[in-house]
């Protein structure tokens, strides 16, 4: 059985241990040590200059920029840090964590507020100069020095509270808390730090929020006078996004829902239409709304909820007073359905002797 050696482990400490120790592939190191490593790091652990230039020319690694190195399949933002000079911070380091951020147009790049000979992020021969695609926070207080291309989470959700409007700010706050299962000391500690204007959102930040387009939901319809309940469990359904009434429940959409989803996560269109079967069955209703109406076009989502909410808690009263039961199983409801099927027997039988001459 062929097994891959530990490079990592056998990395050599000592100089000594070095000259013993078979050298590990260049690039298999820079990929054990965070994708970037400097020149002087490289020639520390042995390796030559012309091992350097042969790596290079092999394009087995690339010159990110002056004296820094790194591999084909390094992530892009990560590669675009370094080569301006900084790290990731703000909502770019959050989304390099896998945390499923606002889509924002800018790369966000922390630098000191001394630093100098910044490049552009697509050519490290070029200086840093009005470029659109990036944006630079020049900063006095030391940030956490764990990565060389990005900035630890609580310092880039820190940079968030700072630079965001609310409802971006309190998303990325509420999906730290949901998916890196922060505590609230955690997260009020970051909150201490902020600027004292934003400490007022700390209140708006729900751990059940699973998705932004959930946070926007919850906010805009908070701002609008309705209150919701989050993350509600029905028996043979599970758990929906929201409950605005006594029976309708509120469903916010990813493209995971969509009949077009083609990435390799499982498509839940089919499962999703079964729910709401199930929901129906037990004179629920369930409003599905997509992140195109959420961004577009919540005026009109704003409307449906509000009628909804309203005939639901009419029909409610009504049931309470009058309470019934449907059941299929019944003979009235299959005598129903007998003679739907007689009257269109019975009509295909008319328009059959019609047409005859």
């Amino acid at each position: 059985m062929n097994v891959s050696p530990d490079w990592a482990a056998m990395a050599p400490a000592t100089r000594r241990d070095r000259d013993a120790a078979p050298m590990m592939p260049i690039d298999t190191l820079l990929r054990c040590s965070g994708w970037f490593l400097r020149r002087r790091d490289l020639l520390e652990r042995g390796y030559t200059d012309a091992a350097i230039r042969a790596a290079l020319a092999d394009r087995i690694i690339f010159r990110v920029r002056q004296g820094w190195y790194s591999v084909p399949d390094a992530p892009e933002p990560a590669v675009r840090a370094v080569r301006v000079g900084g790290r990731l911070t703000s909502i770019s380091a959050l989304e390099s964590y896998g945390i499923p951020v606002p889509r924002r147009p800018d790369t966000h790049i922390v630098v000191k507020s001394t630093a100098s000979r910044l490049r552009a992020t697509h050519d490290r021969r070029k200086r840093l100069a009005g470029a659109r695609d990036v944006r630079i926070h020049w900063v006095d207080r030391a940030a956490s020095a764990d990565s060389v291309w990005r900035v630890s989470i609580d310092d880039a959700l820190l940079q968030v509270l700072i630079d965001e409007p609310r409802d971006i700010a309190v998303a990325c706050a509420s999906l730290v808390m949901h998916i890196e299962k922060w505590t609230d000391r955690r997260l009020d500690a970051i909150f201490a730090r902020a600027p004292h204007d934003v400490r007022v959102w700390r209140v708006l930040v729900s751990a059940l929020d699973e998705s932004h387009g959930e946070t926007f939901f919850r906010l805009w319809t908070r701002d609008a006078g309705l209150l919701v309940v989050q993350q509600v469990s029905r028996r043979g359904v599970g758990r929906l996004d929201f409950q605005i009434g006594p029976h309708t429940f509120v469903e916010v959409d990813g493209g995971q829902h969509d009949p077009g989803w083609t990435a390799t996560a499982s498509n839940s269109w089919e499962k999703d239409h079964d729910r709401d079967t199930t929901m129906a069955i037990a004179g629920d209703r369930v409003l599905r709304f997509t992140y195109r109406q959420l961004y577009g076009d919540f005026t009109r989502i704003l409307l449906a909820v509000c009628r909804c909410r309203a005939d639901d808690l009419a029909l409610t009263t009504i049931r309470n007073r009058r309470p019934y039961r449907v059941d299929a199983r019944r003979a009235r409801v299959r005598g129903i359905l007998s003679r739907s099927r007689s009257r269109s027997h019975a009509q295909r039988k008319r328009r059959r002797f019609a047409m005859k001459p």
